[in-house]
């Protein structure tokens, strides 16, 4: 093990700066923060040990609703390694959404492991949403026979009602009635066009999971064996996966929502998984010039959703600050709020006071309107677009972060990152790597 790097709980200057403030984690990197002398800088890089990653695999990592904490696994890893909970805040750790959980996403050799673990997890919770959304489905399907009936009924009603008034109005009902019918069979054809292009999808983006996986596995039983073919697997999952994520115009549309969040999270797995193999194997410019290709690319993706989901009809609420509102203190971490910042182009700009009025007239507009339009459904789905963009905010602050990994490993001229990482034989834990 190199000698630079210890236990995070053993760096007392690390944890001080981090519980002060003059520090802060972004991704997997420790940086000075905003106002500091050095703002911006990396104080240190961070690492799990293979042994911790692997016991992460047995956490739960769904978050619990209805008046709690919602703290995704944060908490529960830091218990884990034997540090406080305030640590675990401090380091902004707490509520990130599952798909965003692993540390490094792959920096270590376990990482592969545990991409592949996390694969197959989104390929199961496919197949449950699935089957879910087909019995949703069957039930809207009844509502609208009922509402087609009831339709129905009101048009022969109103052209009846017509026809009694006047007789020159038959054509004109004639007219209503042809567009009506047009209307419904277009709606029915583009229902049904829109699931079966919806489950073509799903299907590919399968496929893709799939075969990453395998080649994860593969990596897994044989670390020591060449990475090529993982290499061209990666290659080919990250391309298709990220024009997948790429094409999609952002909506609030759980469907097209939860297809989109599939192939984004595949795509940063994939990136991932390239470039570490790349580090792997010493080569550390090819790894550089495919995160540089990749980070602003999946910055633009997450930029776009943030733009998409803050956006209000009340302008007032137009800003992520609009989760730091009171209204969701038992739902939302100020942690959360700033990862969300961090891809709002309309906040991640603005001076302390510039802020501090954003949050006023937030404040202002909850206390001035009725409560019956801040109901539960409107709650719960605010909570659901906040866990959706941190999602988004985090993998880019990790793909960002494994692109400044790639730089130090190029800086030492190493001839694998193993060279810098903690060993299988390693006290676990998480560990601070030097800066440069």
């Amino acid at each position: 093990m190199p000698i630079n790097i210890t236990l995070l709980i053993n760096s007392l200057e690390i944890i001080k700066g981090l519980s002060n403030g003059s520090m802060t984690r972004y991704g997997s990197v420790v940086r000075w923060s905003a106002g500091t002398e050095n703002a911006g800088q990396i104080v240190r890089h961070l690492a799990e040990t293979p042994g911790l990653t692997n016991r992460l695999m047995g956490v739960p990592f769904s978050p619990v609703m209805e008046g709690v904490n919602i703290i995704g696994h944060g908490l529960t890893y830091h218990k884990l390694i034997g540090i406080e909970q305030s640590l675990s805040s401090v380091m902004g750790l707490t509520q990130i959404a599952a798909g965003a959980s692993v540390l490094n996403l792959g920096v270590s050799i376990a990482g592969f492991a545990y991409m592949g673990y996390k694969l197959h997890q989104v390929q199961q919770k496919l197949g449950h949403l699935q089957e879910s959304m087909e019995v949703g489905f069957n039930r809207l399907g009844a509502g609208l026979n009922r509402i087609e009936n009831q339709l129905h009924t009101g048009f022969n009603s109103l052209q009846a009602g017509l026809n009694h008034i006047d007789n020159r109005l038959d054509t004109i009902s004639g007219q209503l009635t042809y567009l009506y019918l047009l209307v419904e069979d277009n709606r029915q054809k583009q229902q049904s066009l829109a699931k079966a292009i919806s489950h073509i999808q799903q299907a590919m983006i399968i496929q893709e999971i799939v075969a990453l996986n395998v080649e994860l596995n593969d990596r897994k039983l044989f670390p020591n064996e060449s990475p090529r073919q993982c290499l061209r697997t990666a290659d080919r999952v990250r391309l298709f996966l990220a024009n997948q994520a790429l094409q999609v115009s952002p909506e609030l549309d759980a469907e097209l929502m939860l297809n989109t969040d599939i192939a984004i999270q595949g795509w940063a797995i994939a990136t991932a998984t390239q470039a570490n193999l790349l580090l792997e194997i010493g080569q550390n410019q090819e790894a550089k010039e495919l995160l540089a290709q990749e980070v602003p690319k999946f910055q633009k993706v997450a930029d776009k959703w943030g733009r998409k989901l803050i956006e209000d009809e009340n302008s007032y609420l137009s800003t992520a600050y609009r989760f730091s509102n009171s209204h969701f203190k038992d739902h939302i971490t100020p942690e959360r709020v700033e990862r969300i910042v961090a891809i709002s182009q309309s906040d991640r700009a603005l001076s302390p006071d510039q802020i501090r009025r954003k949050k006023t007239n937030v404040d202002v507009e909850f206390e001035m309107s009725h409560n019956s339009q801040w109901d539960k459904k409107w709650t719960h789905r605010q909570i659901a677009i906040a866990e959706y963009l941190d999602t988004l905010s985090e993998l880019a602050a990790r793909l960002d972060s494994l692109q400044s990994f790639a730089a130090l490993c190029e800086s030492r001229n190493l001839s694998s990152s193993r060279e810098i990482l903690p060993d299988s034989d390693a006290e676990e834990g998480l560990y601070v790597l030097p800066a440069n």
